[in-house]
């Protein structure tokens, strides 16, 4: 009776590790993660005094809703003066632009360049590998015939079992250097479908995922240019039409409204009223809270099967409800710097990448009572995938070492 209790609270404790031991394995959970949303700055439209900003941090505003107005009393020859500066500006924006898309059209030859090079050597080695199994098969075909024509012998005892025995060794072992040519064939066959898709495999050719996370940067640093482009160019058009507009010597009280440019939360004032400012300055920042996301941090071995619409868990710190979310985007390791942009900073290891996930509204109500939830601490649980073919590349790289 006593061994059959022993037994049983083995069996129990067994279990009870399973259940505790089987999801730590299958999933993973991030330990950095929080709450995010974007952030939009409301610039200063003219040089003035800030009067009626009254709105304080934390408040809800509406789209287009009237923060406050910027007064200045400008002279004519103040306006010229800023237009020939913003003149100038244009000028260095333009310059800027073409220097930056004359380096974009170079990291996308070295992109491509790289890539052809390492298809071409892909090839070179298919075919080095190709013949090799050519070769190898005919080895095979040989052995085969050998211990054909040895067994045949034996049954008339013209030779002894120990040639056939030796017969039979060889043809294994030419059979086994065969599967390991084949095995070889069909990883760089791997690799070449991995180039043609822009994944590049191995831990010694990183020039090109350098490039390519270059050139992703680059192409955002040229949507920012060309929306402040835009925008000089706008308040070109506009200063030349008030000089248009006016006399000579004549001089103007101006008045520019401020306006929020989304519907969400004043997050920061940097100006109070009675302040003098300038035109372009940064008076506050509006935190978007219809656009919050899941900011999470995982190793970055990981990132690649967390496509866009991955199911994820999360839920906030202190609460018990796990929620899911879908994978909005994901970025890589070497794209750690600090997002001015958002509410939150994510804080990442260095080897860590980053996942977006949406959050459905539902979720999280009521966002403007708890300042759009930004910065909250957030547990996530992320399905862990296991890569035999990448710890195999780990594995070889390390043996070359």
């Amino acid at each position: 009776m006593g061994k059959w209790v022993r037994r049983g609270i083995g069996v129990l404790i067994f279990m009870t590790a399973m259940v505790v031991a089987v999801p730590a394995v299958l999933n993973q959970q991030s330990g950095h993660a929080v709450v995010n949303a974007p952030v939009l700055s409301v610039h200063s439209p003219i040089s003035g005094t800030l009067q009626d900003f009254n709105a304080t941090a934390g408040q809800a505003v509406s789209l287009q809703a009237r923060l406050g107005r910027v007064l200045s009393l400008r002279a004519r020859e103040s306006l010229e003066n800023e237009l020939s500066s913003l003149k100038e500006r244009l000028q260095g924006l333009q310059s800027q632009q073409a220097d930056w898309q004359r380096l974009q059209r170079t990291f996308e030859q070295r992109v491509k360049l790289h890539g052809d090079h390492e298809m071409a050597r892909l090839q070179a080695q298919l075919a080095e590998v190709d013949s090799q199994a050519r070769a190898q098969q005919a080895q095979v075909r040989q052995d085969a015939d050998t211990l054909a024509r040895q067994e045949r012998l034996a049954s008339e005892n013209f030779i002894s079992p120990v040639q056939i025995d030796a017969a039979r060794n060889a043809l294994q072992a030419s059979q086994a250097r065969l599967e390991a040519i084949q095995a070889r064939e069909k990883m760089l066959r791997i690799e070449g479908v991995a180039v043609r898709d822009q994944v590049y495999l191995g831990q010694g050719r990183n020039d090109v995922p350098y490039s390519q996370q270059k050139l992703e940067d680059l192409r955002i640093q040229l949507a920012e240019l060309q929306t402040r482009l835009r925008e000089t160019h706008s308040r070109v058009q506009q200063i030349q039409n008030q000089l248009a507009q006016g006399g000579d010597g004549q001089q103007a009280l101006q008045e520019a409204p401020i306006h929020a440019p989304v519907q969400g939360l004043l997050w920061r004032k940097f100006f109070a009223n009675g302040s003098e400012v300038i035109a372009g300055a940064e008076l506050a920042q509006v935190i978007h809270c219809r656009d919050a996301f899941v900011d999470v941090a995982v190793p970055e071995s990981q990132l690649h099967h967390m496509s866009p619409g991955t199911v994820v868990q999360y839920r906030l710190l202190g609460t018990s409800d796990w929620l899911q979310g879908r994978v909005r985007a994901t970025s890589g390791s070497g794209n750690n710097g600090a997002d001015q942009t958002l509410a939150a900073q994510l804080r990442r290891e260095r080897n860590e990448g980053r996942v977006l996930v949406d959050i459905r509204p539902q979720d999280l109500p009521q966002p403007e009572a708890s300042l759009c939830y930004a910065g909250r601490v957030v547990d996530v649980k992320i399905p862990r995938n296991w890569n035999p073919q990448a710890l195999f590349s780990r594995l070889t790289a390390m043996a070359r070492t």
